[in-house]
């Protein structure tokens, strides 16, 4: 059986019944314009005081600098005056809980 492509389907005859032509490809729009209910009401859309409050928060975070400048110039001026010191203890600490969490975030 051959097929011809040429956007016109047709169906092999079955059990004596006459030939069904079909169109394929897509639909013409204005028929499922026709087909379609008419919507009588606008679409609303309502946030929640969560959401509201969210998308403040996230405005309020972009508009706060990533590095903080003082604090850069404050570190910057110790260790220029020799006053800047390390406290392993501490750093060690930090690195630990570090570690812990990004362990706690990976399992």
């Amino acid at each position: 059986m051959a097929i011809e492509i040429s956007g016109q389907y047709q169906a092999p005859p079955s059990n004596g019944k006459p030939e069904a032509k079909g169109q394929v490809g897509r639909t013409d729009p204005t028929v499922l314009k026709q087909q379609a209910p008419e919507a009588s009401t606008a679409d609303i859309v309502t946030l929640t005081d969560t959401a509201t409050r969210l998308h403040q928060l996230v405005g309020a975070v972009a508009n706060v600098p990533i590095v903080d400048t003082r604090r850069v110039e404050g570190v910057r001026q110790s260790m220029l005056s020799g006053s800047y010191t390390i406290d392993p203890a501490r750093v060690a600490d930090k690195m630990m809980n570090f570690e812990q969490a990004r362990n706690r975030a990976v399992a």
